[in-house]
């Protein structure tokens, strides 16, 4: 089956435990990209995020899928394994601290989940990757400006 991966670095000018403690906020993934509307969040009584549904739209067609839990590394890394009708893949968010702030790398790693599918893969993937660096960049601004001059330092 055809995949693709997808990666954008954007800076935060928060600190990890900050950024870290949006990512049980289910409403948190329809920022990160891939994922435009969450439901059907599953939170454990700590407080964890365990699992949700989600849509994403894509050429004007709606997709249903959900997400489940993969590799957790408390303050550093979350993975979510995610899977509608056409795709299925990853979602992983890693923060890494530097001064000031952090750099908050998301890459999505896409597979067509079938053969029918496959054929349309190249347009779905150029789609999703075309939309990630903004809606990295976007999350990573709701932290506020890291710049006395509000200039962001921004890479891919």
């Amino acid at each position: 089956m055809p995949s693709q991966t997808f990666s954008h670095t954007a800076l935060a000018a928060a600190e990890p435990t900050e950024v870290w403690a949006t990512f049980d906020n289910p409403t948190t993934w329809e920022s990160i990209g891939g994922i435009d509307r969450v439901y059907d969040a599953r939170v454990s009584p700590t407080g964890q995020l365990e699992g949700f549904s989600f849509d994403t739209e894509i050429g004007g067609k709606k997709y249903v899928g959900t997400a489940t839990p993969g590799e957790r590394v408390e303050g550093s890394v979350i993975t979510w394994k995610v899977s509608n009708s056409e795709i299925k893949g990853t979602i992983r968010v890693q923060l890494a601290e530097i001064t000031p702030g952090t750099n908050i790398r998301v890459t999505l790693e896409v597979e067509s989940a079938s053969f029918i599918a496959g054929m349309f893969f190249p347009v779905i993937a150029n789609t999703i990757g075309s939309g990630l660096p903004a809606t990295v960049d976007d999350f990573a601004e709701g932290f506020g400006d890291i710049s006395p001059g509000g200039l962001r330092c921004r890479s891919s």
